[in-house]
């Protein structure tokens, strides 16, 4: 649901992945365990201990057309500070990088949580940001579905973000959707955020704990 409606530019020309892109599929194809839970306990040799953070962003805003149903997104950031883990899943939308493929999928240091929330703010003030905590292999289930589903049609933002999450760690209970609103309401109501932003200094304490 973006700005598509609007008639901006075309944002589905194929540009490569980058090859720090390409490895991280293939971490991520490696990847066989995929907690139920939000977040599973940190054993003694390390596997399934949380590093990152992922983040889904729900943009209610009015699109004109169909009521408070602009757009969706998700991001993974990890905490240990490595830019080289982050990545961003913009699927049908308009945000632009020299970096963002046709898959809509953003990968490296390019990826910048405070302009993205810019980007959708410039709709209105009606963005939620909310934080999981999420194992590794959830991440990597998580990056791996967002490259298989690609960037979509017009309208797909929120299915294909929701088809990227459900059933993975703390979105057990996300069902498919392709309305912004329903799945804000699914992950408001599920419970299971460990903290929201609404703007960027919020964000950024978000992003700090």
């Amino acid at each position: 649901m973006r700005r598509q409606i609007r008639g901006l530019q075309d944002v589905y020309n194929e540009i490569p992945k980058t090859t720090f892109a390409l490895e991280l599929r293939d971490f991520s194809e490696a990847a066989n365990s995929f907690s139920p839970n939000v977040a599973s306990p940190r054993p003694p040799d390390g596997k399934g201990t949380e590093v990152a953070a992922t983040y889904v962003v729900s943009n209610t805003n009015p699109t004109g057309w169909f009521g408070n149903e602009m757009h969706s997104g998700l991001f993974i950031i990890p905490d240990d500070g490595d830019r080289e883990g982050k990545f961003l899943y913009d699927p049908s939308g308009t945000y632009m990088n020299r970096e963002m493929g046709s898959g809509r999928a953003l990968y490296g240091p390019d990826v910048s949580p405070e302009e993205y929330l810019k980007y959708q703010l410039l709709d209105g003030p009606n963005v939620t940001i909310r934080k999981y905590a999420t194992t590794p292999e959830e991440e990597a289930e998580i990056i791996k579905r967002s490259d298989d589903i690609g960037g979509g049609g017009f309208f797909d933002c929120t299915t294909n973000v929701t088809r990227a999450i459900n059933g993975v760690g703390p979105f057990a209970e996300i069902q498919e959707t392709m309305w912004p609103t329903k799945l804000d309401r699914q992950l408001r109501q599920s419970k299971r955020a460990v903290g929201e932003a609404y703007d960027l200094e919020s964000l950024k304490q978000l992003l700090s704990k």
